[in-house]
């Protein structure tokens, strides 16, 4: 005997029955359009770019363009049928003209997808060793493919979803009022619910759940780690700053130093301890706080009687770049104080894309506060006072002042490295270049009180090896890779091509990238996060570089044996997260 239940009763059994009844028909329908331009987006998204990405980045890259170029096909074909309509026009072709030009277009899109994925490929592969880095292998591309599948799929699925609920919104508001209203209604009513859910739960429980992570590294002692017994370190037995409160980056700068020892046998002068004050960001203390918290350490060191006095912005995590201040140290004797602190827990490329204040405010505030305590030393015995950071350090520490000539008057020096693109007073130093130099390699007044530096020999030349004017002091470098994508990104890109990749490519970038809208972002994005994972001298790491950099600033000689001094501090430096 046949089951006579209704089939819609069978379904309702089913525990999807509600959500294939909820779906619309055709509801898996693909627009042809929309794949054509998915496909090209694609292709486009394997294209070179500053460094080789992981097949993991290039998946994401490819997942989130594609479905971009998805979207905007879509939009494309439905303004052209309804133009089309508007206008009346009919394109029409006979069926077997139309199966010959079907044909034609699949073998010509073949050819074209065969084409450019070996460029790309081989591209990629050149970019890989323009950095000194493995190009991609075959399992790298087939998995960052399967990725790029799956996340275009997930952003088809939320779309389609957002789509039927604007239209389950619109019937419904459809009721009491006029068609038209009542879909302008549902697209801002699901539109705002949409940005509130991303915005205030989606992103903010990522947030947390990121921020937490970073609290729980932050409060764990580095391996290998003791406290310092120096009085001349913060966290020792002598410090006003208890040991655990430094943080886990801030215990690694303590423990870092050279001893006076070390420093004489690389450089053949007598040295001194030099001295390192650190103050952490613990529960219930403001950034102005922190910043008092390093004052004092200062003074109680005796700091200010120094003849190199630093004050270096750390990054997000509150990481210092240890090549700057072991070359402070080995250049100046050990007879320097280095001074920092930490405002945030949370990784830079993070703290970039979400909160850029926070560290102005911390750069600010720690510069002023050592500058006002060293005001107050007779001018004949004041330290030298020079400034310095990387990355969103160099960002904020270069906050600390209006403007060049206020960083002139009231620093006598500084190295910035691997600055990003959007800091104020780089922004405005790199416009103003002089006539014929490149945005990569800035040149202001002949590199009179300024240096943009690829490489140490741009500290004398600029990047055509044309010898530089006299340098007077105060000197400012900026150690700045080519290929690093913290100095190059910027929002700003989505939608214009920088100065950058109108000129010639950098010594270092592969000459095949170039700017695509909306997917050059993207992909300086994710270079960002494997741009530590170069050698020293390409992407985000500089190292040795800085020791020139800081011996110009400073005009000292390295003096004794310069490569072992490199060799002795390569053994010490610890490199950054």
């Amino acid at each position: 005997m046949r089951d006579s239940t209704p089939v819609r009763e069978v379904d309702a059994r089913r525990p999807y029955a509600r959500l294939v009844r909820w779906v619309e028909p055709g509801w898996w329908r693909l627009s042809p359009v929309g794949l054509f331009f998915a496909a090209t987006y694609f292709l486009i998204s394997w294209s070179p770019s500053l460094l080789p990405r992981t097949w993991y980045y290039q998946g994401y890259i490819s997942g989130l363009v594609a479905a971009a170029g998805y979207a905007l096909g879509v939009l494309l074909g439905w303004l052209a049928r309804h133009a089309a309509a508007a206008l009346g026009l009919q394109v029409s072709v006979r069926p077997g003209a139309g199966r010959w030009l079907r044909l034609a277009a699949y073998a010509a899109a073949t050819l074209a997808v065969v084409r450019i994925t070996v460029a790309n490929v081989r591209s990629q592969g050149r970019t890989a060793a323009y950095v000194h880095l493995s190009p991609p292998t075959p399992l790298d591309w087939a998995s960052s493919i399967v990725l790029a599948i799956l996340i275009a799929l997930a952003f088809l699925v939320v779309a389609r979803l957002l789509r039927r609920l604007t239209r389950r919104v619109a019937a419904a508001a459809g009721r009491v009022l006029p068609r038209a209203v009542a879909t302008g209604v549902a697209v801002v009513l699901v539109a705002t619910v949409t940005a509130w859910v991303s915005d205030n739960v989606v992103l903010e429980r990522v947030m947390e759940r990121f921020a937490a992570t970073a609290a729980r590294t932050n409060a764990q002692p580095p391996p290998g780690r003791a406290p310092p017994v120096s009085p001349l370190r913060s966290g020792s037995p002598a410090s006003l700053e208890p040991w655990a409160g430094l943080g886990y980056q801030g215990q690694l700068f303590v423990t870092s130093a050279p001893s006076a020892a070390a420093i004489s046998a690389t450089t053949g002068r007598p040295a001194v301890e030099p001295i390192r004050v650190y103050a952490g960001l613990t529960d219930g203390r403001s950034v102005e706080d922190v910043a008092d918290a390093v004052v004092r350490e200062l003074v109680r060191t005796g700091a200010f009687d120094r003849t190199v006095l630093a004050v270096l912005t750390s990054t997000g995590t509150g990481w210092v770049d240890d090549w700057s201040v072991q070359s402070i140290e080995y250049l100046s004797d050990g007879d320097s104080a280095v001074a920092s602190m930490q405002y945030s827990f949370v990784p830079s490329a993070m703290a970039v894309m979400t909160d850029r204040s926070t560290v102005r405010q911390a750069g600010k505030a720690l510069f002023d506060r050592v500058y006002a305590a060293w005001l107050q030393v007779p001018q004949a015995r004041r330290p030298k006072l020079v400034v310095g950071g990387e990355s969103l350090g160099s960002y904020g520490g270069q906050a600390a002042f209006r403007d060049v000539s206020d960083m002139m008057a009231r620093a006598q020096g500084g190295v910035w490295s691997g600055t990003p693109s959007f800091t104020d007073i780089a922004a405005r130093l790199t416009a103003a270049r002089d006539p014929g130099s490149l945005a990569i390699a800035p040149v202001l007044d002949n590199g009179r009180n300024f240096r943009f530096a690829t490489s140490p020999a741009d500290l004398a030349a600029d990047y055509y090896g044309r010898p530089l004017g006299s340098w007077l002091f105060p000197r400012f470098v900026y150690a700045q890779h080519p290929s690093d994508p913290v100095v190059w990104w910027d929002p700003a890109i989505l939608g214009a091509e920088p100065d950058w990749l109108r000129e010639p490519r950098g010594r270092d970038v592969n000459p095949d990238v170039t700017w695509i809208p909306f997917v050059t972002f993207w992909q300086l994005t994710t270079d960002m996060a494997v741009g530590h994972d170069t050698p020293d001298g390409y992407g985000h790491r500089y190292g040795p570089e800085l020791v020139p950099a800081w011996a110009a600033v400073l005009g000292r000689s390295p003096g004794g044996d310069y490569s072992r001094m490199l060799a002795g501090m390569r053994q010490t430096v610890y490199r950054s997260p």
